[in-house]
């Protein structure tokens, strides 16, 4: 009988059983009959694991069978479970060469331990989940048993063997350790009680029969999780932010505006966290189309923006050049999420059926949308690239006679054919996608959940942007003048000094600031405990949350009890939290030298 009373298994010695719902005792209902397996031998014992889910058999041929119900896809039963053996244990993987009978088995009561003795006198203590062996007795040499043992009992503190062989009663001392701790356990898949299939999983505590899953895999993955998305968010906004403070920006505004970005800095991540968590995260879930619409208009109209300003008049330009900032914050800026309030129900529309969060769930459409929604991005690079790599040179031949006011209107309207080319690629690759099946749905794109990804790396770039900004704009401000002066001095454009002469004399501390930022990413604590959801999934969906080591260790460390296998669990994440840093540190100063090397002779 199950833990709970609620099933009934009835076992052959051929390896056949039944299965019974038993909620009412009257009428018991037959849900599953069959055979699990072919066995060796003859089934001989039948035990049930602590927590009542799971069962041990034996046999005559030495072998342990673990065996539980499951949600599974093969053929279940009327009440969506089956029964499927899910660990066997061999006289062989434990380094006995000869098989002899399951004589005696024995569960622990208070873990998923068990004991089981054959007839040639070896006791071999296991354990179900990590499926290791935890110690190896001879009973017929240590001990005062001159029978094959008949009765044999687990200890209550898991410490303590012992065996009855119908005349003599033998006792060994045990210490099992932390065995439901292993490398196996920590980086391995597992089969555990209920789980349909071998799973990674993180859960410590639970109720008193619970079983405690140490994987740490998910917690790697959760990790690097937000730290690939939080950088992919803040990377690009803090370079570009350097290079324009840099290179283009006036004295006087320089002053004024990088105090107020490294005053980002000394925000505490709690503040963050609960800006991100309890305010920004319910915000984007009312408007999650109208957000995403805005990522993409907010920048495409400070671009046209900026071709527009360059249609002014040159003397006028120069007389309110001191209002371009408060132009943008006035106008731009709200010109751009206005535009992305409008188109966003008509985009939604064209990509998801008009239910962006049914096609998220998988209610409608196909996977065209979500492709064109993730290649857009690089689809515009690439356009950029084919226009500056064909178009632009073919135009710069051509107007070398162009007025100002030609060649400012030729390159918008550029704008808007990269912009247009964009669309095309976007759309012709996703298409191409979807005619193969493959869906975004499941992978990056999945159910939408309040406290997801997006909202983390939102977050997090308060965190990290200023930090990358101040190192890379004193990097990019200490390249000699003595390069600048010459690159313009040749008739390079302030641009093109900036993009083939400061950039890569700069690199190195560029990519220590990128590098200094991931290790920010890396051990952020409070932002990812507040802002994610703190499940323990495994998943690239960037609408769904996720756990790391550092929420892992803050949140459940004071509650461990000092010196249980959670305890010395939450430890070894810790260590490997350092591991990790230790390992991206170690690269960006190897890559950093590399840099330095290289521009040393400039």
């Amino acid at each position: 009988m199950s833990g709970l009373g609620d099933q009934l298994f009835a076992f052959s010695s051929s390896g056949a059983f039944k299965r019974f719902v038993i909620r009412n005792v009257d009428s018991p209902e037959l849900m599953e009959q069959g055979t699990l397996f072919d066995p060796d031998g003859i089934v001989t014992h039948v035990a049930r694991l602590y927590g009542g889910s799971s069962f041990v058999l034996g046999d005559t041929s030495g072998k342990a069978r673990i065996l539980f119900t499951s949600r599974g896809t093969n053929k279940p039963a009327q009440d969506g479970l089956v029964t499927q053996i899910v660990a066997t244990f061999t006289p062989e993987k434990y380094k006995r060469k000869k098989r002899s009978a399951t004589c005696a088995i024995s569960t622990s009561p208070r873990s998923r331990l068990f004991a089981v003795a054959s007839e040639d006198g070896v006791i071999r203590l296991l354990q179900a989940t990590t499926q290791s062996s935890i110690a190896t007795i001879d009973s017929s040499k240590q001990s005062a048993l001159t029978q094959k043992p008949q009765v044999l009992l687990i200890g209550s503190r898991d410490n303590r063997l012992v065996a009855y062989d119908g005349k003599n009663i033998a006792t060994w001392n045990v210490d099992a350790g932390y065995p439901e701790v292993s490398f196996r356990a920590l980086f391995g898949k597992l089969w555990y009680e209920n789980y349909p299939s071998r799973e990674y999983a993180w859960e410590t505590t639970g109720h008193e029969s619970f079983e405690p899953k140490f994987s740490l895999v998910p917690l790697v993955f959760g990790t690097i999780k937000a730290t690939i998305y939080s950088m992919l968010f803040a990377t690009p906004i803090a370079l570009l932010a350097a290079i324009y403070m840099s290179q283009f920006m006036s004295a006087p505004s320089k002053s004024r505006i990088k105090p107020v970005i490294e005053m980002m800095a000394s925000l505490p991540s709690v503040v963050l966290g609960f800006i991100a968590g309890l305010i920004m995260a319910p915000l984007i879930e009312n408007s999650a189309m109208f957000f995403i619409s805005s990522i993409f208009t907010v920048p495409l109209v400070l671009l046209v923006g900026a071709f527009l300003w360059q249609l002014w008049p040159p003397g006028l330009r120069s007389r309110v050049s001191a209002w371009r900032f408060p132009v943008v914050l006035v106008v731009a800026i709200p010109l751009g999420v206005l535009l992305g309030s409008i188109v966003a129900k008509p985009i939604e529309l064209l990509l998801f059926g008009g239910d962006f969060f049914a096609w998220l769930n998988g209610q409608g459409g196909s996977g065209w949308g979500g492709w064109v929604l993730a290649l857009f991005p690089l689809s515009s690079i690439f356009a950029a690239f084919l226009i500056g790599r064909f178009i632009s040179p073919w135009l710069r031949l051509r107007s070398v006679h162009w007025g100002h006011w030609r060649t400012v209107s030729v390159a918008l309207c550029l704008c808007f054919v990269g912009f247009i080319l964009s669309c095309v690629l976007a759309t012709l690759f996703s298409t191409f996608f979807d005619a193969l099946r493959w869906e975004t749905r499941g992978g990056i794109f999945n159910t939408y959940v309040q406290r997801n990804t997006m909202v983390v790396a939102i977050g997090m770039s308060f965190a990290i942007i200023p930090l990358i900004f101040t190192i890379a704009d004193d990097a990019l401000s200490s390249v000699p003048d003595h390069l600048r002066s010459g690159s313009l001095g040749t008739g390079a454009t302030p641009w093109q000094t900036t993009v083939r002469v400061v950039i890569p004399a700069a690199t190195s501390g560029l990519f220590s600031a990128v590098m200094i930022g991931l290790g920010r990413a890396v051990g952020e604590t409070m932002i990812v405990l507040m802002a994610a959801g703190n499940t323990a999934i495994m998943d690239w969906n960037i609408f769904s949350g996720f756990q790391t080591l550092s929420a892992a260790i803050a949140t459940e460390l004071p509650e461990a009890a000092r010196g249980t296998a959670h305890y010395r669990v939450l430890f070894l994440a810790a260590v490997l939290l350092f591991i990790m840093t230790f390992i991206v540190n170690t690269i960006a100063e190897v890559v950093r030298q590399r840099f330095r090397r290289r521009a040393h002779e400039l």
